[in-house]
């Protein structure tokens, strides 16, 4: 895959991502910023601003932005993580252009009416009880404060509801002014279009310079000596736990040992943890790993929900299992069928014209670099078992455990828990 890549006089990044013969095309106009870069006392503008933006330009009313995307069968929508927000369109390719007119003009003269922010207000604290009513999502949540204490990345991206209350028009505005500049913009467009066509589009929406820089977050503090826990007692008929430990930071040179470590892990219905927690014991119904990856930082997260009489056992086995990939050399057929199922899941992700656009785009804007898929094959094919043996020893220390937990668990089990939180040998 070629992907062409420019950076305008203007500060913007144009990428181009040729996928030939696709009726479809996407756009994607990236920002880099979210969660990280927010002071704490407007924690959550980031996810604020991403539903303001769909709230009227001087030239279109709410309704307009809408109707101008699925009014010609496409699909608009956006979302806002740690390090970027994205607002995004996928539609028939000769439609690309209003995509892209429409998308620009939100990010660039969206005017937060008052009206609109007051009625978007209470959605958003509805949407904050939403997820909290969720303990399979609010879990992670209290993972992220486990890993990241006091520190934006152990915020969540909503905010708390006490600062969406306050949180007035002119923080908002300002934010806007602060970090939507040409300097932090990525453009990209995948499909059957040209990119000295996309250039010219683009050239002329965004104008001249804004002249400031691209924005910078203070970096994560990962250190963490001894495990940490936060039980969250709840009545629910099941009890939701998520085990995290420190990673790799998202360009890591390991990565793809990470990534191989996770499909053997908890990735699919073939893991070692659906085997061991679902088919030979009952334990629980979901059980998966994770990866997350920043800048600076990461993590790997091992979640389940269980029948709270079993919550203990649960996070015994979990743990053996990843002190199990610690002590013995995984064999040559189980890291054949990984290295295959992590290749077949990159070359299917570039498929479709949305879901290319998105990870080439996060690339490009959080790294500097394209993805390469024959690279990416050659260095998942370099990785050996004794790789994974030596990452995992890494990673899968006693000192680097969290457990986060939410469910009806009695005290004493809380203890004994927490007393037996460690990987033997680790």
């Amino acid at each position: 895959m070629v992907y062409h890549f420019t950076t305008l006089e203007n500060g913007v990044r144009v990428l181009t991502v040729p996928m030939p013969n696709r009726d479809s095309a996407a756009v994607a106009v990236w920002v880099k910023t979210g969660g990280r870069y927010e002071p704490k006392r407007i924690s959550g503008v980031s996810h604020f601003l991403e539903h303001m933006l769909f709230k009227g330009t001087p030239t279109r009313n709410t309704r307009q932005i809408k109707e101008s995307i699925e009014g010609v069968g496409g699909i608009l929508n956006a979302f806002t993580g740690e390090e970027v927000t994205c607002y995004f369109a996928k539609l028939l390719k000769e439609h690309y252009p209003r995509a892209l007119e429409v998308l620009s003009d939100m990010v660039l003269n969206a005017t937060i009416p008052a009206d609109e922010l007051a009625k978007e207000r209470p959605v958003i604290l509805e949407e904050i009880k939403m997820y909290r009513d969720l303990p399979s999502h609010h879990v992670h949540d209290l993972m992220g404060e486990l890993l990241w204490p006091e520190q934006p990345l152990g915020r969540t991206l909503s905010g708390p509801p006490e600062t969406i209350a306050k949180m007035t028009r002119s923080d908002i505005l300002n934010y806007k002014r602060d970090y939507y500049h040409n300097a932090n913009i990525l453009i990209a467009v995948s499909g059957d279009v040209e990119h000295s066509e996309l250039l010219g589009r683009v050239g002329s929406i965004y104008g001249i310079s804004s002249k400031k820089k691209p924005s910078s977050f203070v970096p994560a503090n990962s250190r963490q000596t001894k495990p940490r826990t936060y039980f969250f007692e709840k009545k629910t008929e099941q009890t939701h736990l998520v085990i995290g430990l420190h990673a790799l930071p998202r360009m890591h040179p390991d990565r793809y040992k990470l990534g191989l470590l996770h499909v053997m892990l908890g990735a699919n219905m073939s893991s070692r943890l659906f085997e061991e927690l679902r088919e030979k014991r009952g334990l629980a119904y979901e059980i998966k790993s994770s990866i997350s990856a920043y800048h600076d930082a990461g993590a790997f997260t091992v979640s389940a929900g269980v029948e709270t009489k079993k919550t203990a056992r649960a996070v015994e086995v979990i743990l053996k299992e990843l002190g199990k990939v610690r002590k013995s050399v995984v064999k040559e057929g189980e890291l054949r069928r990984a290295k295959d199922y992590f290749k077949s899941q990159v070359a299917l992700g570039v498929e479709d014209t949305l879901d290319h656009l998105l990870w080439a785009g996060e690339k490009a804007l959080c790294s500097g670099e394209l993805p390469d898929k024959e690279d990416i094959y050659q260095k998942i094919e370099e990785v050996s078992a004794e790789d994974i043996r030596e990452l995992a020893r890494r990673i899968f220390r006693t000192g680097n455990l969290n457990l986060s937990l939410i469910g009806p668990v009695p005290d004493k089990m809380q203890r004994m828990i927490a007393k037996n939180l460690m990987i033997e040998g680790a």
